[in-house]
């Protein structure tokens, strides 16, 4: 009789030892997600939208002169930019009937590129892309790539696109990125509201890596935003 209230006994407090354990367990596992969230609610993390792009704004597409856009004056003397001329071609165009032509010369050997610039206040809120078409003759030589660089804010900051795009002799190649808040398509900068509604300049550049050599048009068209 004494050995089965003993044992009664042991199992009695066994069980109230593990029902003190779940619960103090439950209790920790409250506190931290009590935790988690306020902590969520303090830090907001803009996270870009995966839906399709709607609507487009055609910002720039060259029919009747070059929209502001030039070679820049610092880029004129230096061996790597090899941008010579723009001027508006009939030649191709993705919208309407004419191009922006920009004629280059890729030395090959060396990292050089060709590039266009606008300086001009720009206000792309509440846009959520960037892009433009390039294009090249279908006789030029694999290799060339495309990216598109913006300035932006007071301080007039430089950024550029995570990554080039490939372009395609023959065929018209879209550049596209992304300025939402919490993109990561730009380097050294993760975009804000503030970001895509104070841009100071648009450049698009065109670049080869050593590789090919190039010397002739390349045409660009059709800058716009979309959301």
């Amino acid at each position: 009789m004494r050995r089965s209230v003993a044992t009664f006994t042991t199992v009695f407090i066994i069980l109230g030892l593990i029902a003190g354990g779940c619960a103090k367990k439950e209790e920790t596992t409250l506190a931290m997600k009590k935790g988690l969230e306020k902590k969520a609610g303090q830090e907001t993390i803009a996270v870009p939208s995966q839906a399709p792009i709607v609507e487009e704004r055609i910002l720039f597409s060259f029919e009747r002169d070059n929209e502001g856009f030039e070679i820049p004056a610092w880029a004129q003397d230096k061996d790597d930019y090899v941008a010579k001329s723009i001027e508006i071609s009939e030649d191709f165009a993705i919208d309407g009937t004419a191009s922006l032509k920009v004629e280059c010369n890729f030395p090959g050997g060396m990292w050089s590129a060709g590039l266009v610039e606008l300086e001009q206040y720009l206000d792309f809120a509440p846009y959520r892309q960037i892009a433009v078409d390039v294009y090249i003759p279908k006789d030029a030589p694999l290799g060339l790539r495309a990216k598109i660089i913006l300035t932006y804010g007071e301080k007039w900051q430089f950024t550029e696109m995570n990554r080039v795009v490939p372009l395609i002799p023959g065929e018209w190649v879209s550049v596209k990125a992304s300025i939402e808040p919490g993109s990561y398509d730009w380097k050294k900068v993760i975009p804000d509201e503030n970001f895509r509604a104070d841009i100071r300049k648009l450049v698009v550049r065109i670049e080869s890596n050593r590789q090919p050599v190039y010397s002739g048009p390349v045409y660009i068209d059709n800058i716009r935003i979309g959301k």
